[in-house]
């Protein structure tokens, strides 16, 4: 159980994704396993007052075993990409979104000697539903992520996602096939009822370094294309990273420094803006009920970030700072303009049972200031 008081502070981006979003709540969770083990079942279910959904069921799953994975239905949230502070394509800091699907139980390497060469690879794959204010509602959204390690401290990933079908749209085996195969831009007439979908896709990697016992240093990047050209994806969002661990004593220390780039073309070249993000036909853009699937400061922004992460058992702390701009056109700030802010957690363990702890943020942007607190308490049941 987690119980959480604060302010709204719903114009902050979820950038350090706060223990419970808004003015805080109450959240409930359980698991439990079937059949000796082999369905394993979680219920979360969150509420939080003067919340315009004040009732979520993220956290929920059931899966039982299917060959080398899972299948499951979920309400959970991905984070898809190495970033600290926002994934392209699918961040941590979303809405949960209720799908089923299957992912790799283990990170192991193919037994065949053609593919093992991939080294550890994980899968994940799903089929899921939107709810938006505005465009078709009900429209469904298609993932799929996988990753291999091919050599020892290199991971290489690539993600898909696809906004596909709702109401009005059409939702036949033909319709999601073109959609399968990213036949989704129409080239006589965009938004037309021959376009399936929108969907984004794209790669990331990022290699380690061991420098000696409990040290590392690490390069990571993401792309991630808003269009499709020969088949691959086009029009490229980019973020890019370096972060370094090591150990003081018995605590770790995380330093981190990223900067993303959220304009199609605009990492590799001159920016195409007022495309990313959005769509013709799903007017609503990419986003689950209004917020940003994709990086929490929506499309059009360049933004970098410096931060740390400390680990020291008992007790863990989480700070970043960030500076960035707004185009005319971005997403989330019309006009555009200059953005900055900051995040800070603590958190105690204060016994095996209960932990608490404590979160800031404050945010600078063309539409004003915003400042939110927010202290928890988690207690487990044993």
């Amino acid at each position: 159980m987690t119980a959480a008081v604060g302010g709204h502070g719903d114009d902050i981006p979820p950038l350090l994704r706060p223990e419970i979003r808004g003015e805080g709540g109450l959240r409930l969770r359980t698991r439990t396993a079937l059949a000796d083990g082999a369905v394993q079942a979680r219920f979360g279910v969150t509420w939080q007052p003067g919340d315009g959904h004040s009732t979520s069921f993220d956290g929920t799953a059931i899966s039982a075993p299917l060959g080398v994975g899972r299948v499951y239905a979920s309400v959970e949230r991905r984070h898809w990409g190495p970033s600290w502070t926002g994934s392209l394509i699918l961040d941590a800091g979303a809405e949960a979104i209720p799908a089923i699907g299957w992912r790799k139980s283990e990170p192991t390497p193919f037994r065949t000697q053609w593919l093992s060469w991939l080294g550890p690879w994980s899968l994940d794959v799903f089929a899921g539903g939107l709810s938006e204010a505005s465009g078709p509602q009900h429209a469904h959204l298609l993932g799929a992520r996988v990753q291999v390690m091919p050599l020892p401290g290199l991971e290489l990933a690539a993600s898909r996602t696809i906004q596909w079908g709702g109401s009005g749209r059409p939702e036949s085996l033909s319709s999601l096939t073109q959609a399968l195969l990213g036949h989704d831009n129409s080239k006589s007439a965009p938004g037309t009822s021959t376009e399936p979908g929108n969907q984004l896709g794209g790669f990331d990697a990022r290699y380690t370094l061991a420098l000696g016992e409990r040290r590392t240093l690490s390069i990571y990047g993401q792309a991630i294309g808003e269009d499709e050209a020969g088949g691959l994806p086009s029009h490229y969002l980019g973020s890019i990273g370096f972060d370094a661990a090591f150990a003081v004593d018995a605590t770790m220390v995380r330093l981190f420094v990223e900067h993303a780039n959220t304009t199609l073309g605009g990492t590799f070249g001159t920016p195409i803006l007022g495309s990313a993000y959005r769509h013709a036909i799903y007017t609503a853009g990419y986003t689950q009920r209004g917020e940003p699937l994709g990086h929490p400061a929506g499309g059009d922004v360049r933004l970098t970030s410096i931060g740390a992460v400390v680990d020291a058992g008992a007790w863990s702390a989480t700070l970043m700072l960030h500076d960035g701009y707004a185009y005319p056109t971005a997403t989330l700030y019309p006009g555009g303009g200059t953005l900055s802010g900051g995040n800070a957690a603590l958190n105690w363990q204060i016994d095996p049972a209960s932990r608490v702890g404590v979160e800031l943020a404050h945010w600078r942007d063309p539409g004003g200031t915003w400042t939110r607190a927010q202290l928890w308490w988690r207690y487990s049941f044993r």
